[in-house]
Parts: structure tokens; C-alpha cells; sequence
């Protein structure tokens, strides 16, 4: 007599797989708390915080200390930084950021690919996000939770506006997520509904037109300036100077040493890489949401020709491993 296996329900999985990405998340928070515990002060963190205590004590953002970053990490870091709780409530941010990355990725590859092969694109994302810096207070966990939200909402809920407000955070986060742009083009015009870019960009729009009306009308004209410029119009330098003002821009000076950087950092994902590229090259054809996610990864890696920093590998960690699961996908899924 034969035994039916048992396979829990869809509403059972995703409890268990919020669990088990919770569980993760935490251990990997311990980790980089005792990793950092003594070290955690340094490089963007360190900025990001100085401009925080700028805030915080009623000063002027972007004049009375300069950093080229859009607003909203420095914002978002003022509360653990008012509760005098930088490494612990700057982590627990970022944590938090992670465990919902997680789960929106599985939600992708849940509906592409099947629903084990989702929970392994989340858990995959948690562990490799560690790899790459991903639970050091930085810039990148704020940023790919909304252009993963932004992702979701441009495939699945073909909610443009939602997409772009999700993409116009990302942006106010960090400046790379302006790559969004092309790549929604892309999908719109690839699914024959480029008529609807307009939404889009009105909900790119939308945010960032908040966050800095509001710095104009609490800091004035010069200070929403200057957070203009040194969260966009400083990208030149940015590329070609050692220094920003007083603020070192972490560049490597000699060529050698970047390459060198950029090969050893890729060695911590070469097993990601080789497997999404087998999965593109040889599990044919490409759906509209595999070339989509192909260009997104393409285009994120992109970004490591500027710096060559492990960091620099987190936003486009999502898009590599859903090509990456792909390829054990469940037979007849999605090919739209």
C-alpha cells in the first residue's frame, strides 16, 4: 500500500518560511553584532552617523556636514542615533530591511518558479547578503528592499505608480537605484505596455519630491541645494576624486588594486554567477521576467566599475539567484 507524502499548505509554507527566514535573519544578526562590536565606527557608517548627529542636534544636512548620499539613510539612522543606540538599533534596521528582502524575493521566485525554489531564492538572499557587507549599517539593505517592492509591483500587481513611488525611496536611499528607470522601460515596452511609463515616473517622481520639498522647507533653499547636488550632481567627482570636500570617496587609486578587489569579491559569488549564467545560456527560451532580471543583475554589477567594494554586490545578489533557481524551476511555470 502505497503512502501519500504530505505537503503542507501554501498558508502553512509561507508561516514556516517566515520563521525560518526570522530564525536566519536573527543569527546573522548576533554575528555582525559581534563582529562590528569594536569596529563598527568606520567608513560610511561613521559618515552617515556624523550627518544623523548634524540632524539631531538642529543643524543644517548637506551644509554643516557634506556626504554624497540622497537623505533617507541619514534620516532613518537619526532615530537609533537619538535613542543613543547606533550599532544595535542601526542593525536592527538593517536586519529587519533584510528578513523582508527575503521574503519579497521568495515571493517572486514563489510565483515564477514554484514555491520551494521561491523560499530558496529568500534564503539564498539572506546568506549572501551577509557575504556582501549586507548587514553592515550601509546604504544598500534600505535601497533593495524598495527596488525589490518596486520589482514586485511592476510584474505582479501592474501597479506602475506603486512601482515608481517603491523605485523613488530606493533612489532617496541610495543613487544606483536610479538604474531602475531603463529597467522598467525595458519591461513595459517588452510586454507592449510602454504606454504606461508616465505612471512610473510619476511615482518616481512622487517621493522624491517629498523628501526633498521637505528638506527645503525645514533647512531652506541653500540646504535643499546642496542635498541636490551632493546626492546627484556630484557623480563626476564621485568617479574621479580621492576626496569630496573632506570626505574621503574610498576610490582605489591604482587600477591593479581594483582589479585585484573586484576578482576576490567575486570569487565569494562565483558559484552564484556560473549557475545564473548556465540558466540563462542553456534553459531556453528566456521568459520577459528572466531577461528583465538578466538585465537587472547585469546592470547592478555594473556599478562595481566604480568601486570595487563587497557592497557593491548586494543589489544585484536578488536578481543573480532568481536565474539561479530558475533552473530547477517547476516544469509549465510562467514563461510571460
Amino acid at each position: 500500500m502505497s503512502r501519500v507524502g504530505h505537503h503542507p499548505s501554501d498558508s502553512a509554507f509561507l508561516a514556516l518560511s517566515v520563521i525560518a527566514y526570522a530564525i536566519v535573519s536573527l543569527l546573522l544578526l548576533l554575528i555582525a553584532a559581534w563582529f562590528l562590536q569594536n569596529i563598527w565606527m568606520i567608513g560610511d557608517t561613521k559618515l552617515f552617523y556624523r550627518m544623523a548627529g548634524v540632524i539631531i542636534s538642529g543643524g543644517t544636512p548637506y551644509v554643516d556636514f557634506k556626504d554624497p548620499k540622497p537623505p533617507l539613510i541619514f534620516f532613518a539612522l537619526a532615530l537609533p542615533a537619538l535613542l543613543g543606540q547606533q550599532l544595535y538599533g542601526g542593525l536592527l534596521l538593517v536586519g529587519t530591511c533584510n528578513f523582508l528582502s527575503a521574503l519579497v524575493a521568495m515571493r517572486i521566485g514563489w510565483k515564477l518558479y514554484g514555491r520551494f525554489q521561491g523560499f530558496t531564492a529568500g534564503l539564498l538572499l539572506l546568506v549572501n547578503m551577509a557575504l556582501a557587507e549586507g548587514f553592515f549599517i550601509l546604504t544598500e539593505p534600505f535601497a533593495l528592499l524598495f527596488i525589490l517592492l518596486s520589482v514586485y509591483a511592476l510584474l505582479f500587481m501592474k501597479n506602475e505608480l506603486l512601482s515608481g513611488i517603491s523605485a523613488g525611496i530606493a533612489i532617496g536611499f541610495k543613487q544606483y537605484a536610479l538604474l531602475l528607470i531603463p529597467l522598467a522601460f525595458f519591461y513595459l515596452y517588452r510586454g507592449g505596455e510602454l504606454r504606461k511609463a508616465s505612471r512610473l515616473v510619476a511615482g518616481i517622481a512622487l517621493p522624491l519630491l517629498i523628501v526633498y520639498g521637505a528638506i527645503f522647507l525645514a533647512y531652506g533653499p541653500i540646504a535643499c541645494a546642496s542635498s541636490l547636488y551632493w546626492s546627484f550632481g556630484v557623480a563626476d567627482a564621485y568617479v574621479t576624486s580621492s576626496y569630496l570636500g573632506d570626505v574621503p570617496a574610498y576610490r582605489a587609486e591604482d587600477p591593479l588594486v581594483a582589479l585585484a578587489n573586484l576578482g576576490l569579491s567575486a570569487g565569494m559569488f562565483i558559484m552564484l554567477l556560473v549557475v545564473a549564467a548556465a540558466s540563462l545560456l542553456l534553459d531556453r527560451p528566456l521568459s520577459t521576467h528572466d531577461e528583465f532580471f538578466a538585465l537587472s543583475g547585469a546592470a547592478f554589477l555594473s556599478t562595481l566599475a566604480i568601486r570595487q567594494y563587497l557592497h557593491y554586490w548586494a543589489l544585484a545578489l536578488p536578481f543573480i539567484i532568481l536565474l539561479c533557481v530558475r533552473s530547477y524551476r517547476k516544469r509549465g511555470a510562467d514563461m510571460g
